[in-house]
């Protein structure tokens, strides 16, 4: 594994897809629920955190190499 950072972040992407889909699939069956802004928030959080990881491993690997 080159970049162990970008790799990170984009799991971390791949995590907000599964989130908002399962949000989506929320409000389709049951409406708005504590549990669709529950998953909202997460695929938020996952989303920030994977775009830093990428950022930040990309430039790592600028410097470096």
């Amino acid at each position: 594994m080159k970049n162990p950072l970008a790799m990170q972040g984009l799991i971390y992407l791949v995590l907000t897809i599964v989130f908002t889909y399962f949000a989506i699939s929320q409000v389709n069956m049951s409406g708005w629920t504590f549990m669709t802004f529950l998953m909202i928030a997460m695929a938020t959080v996952n989303l920030v955190t994977g775009i830093k990881f990428v950022l930040v491993g990309l430039t790592k690997k600028k410097r470096v190499g």
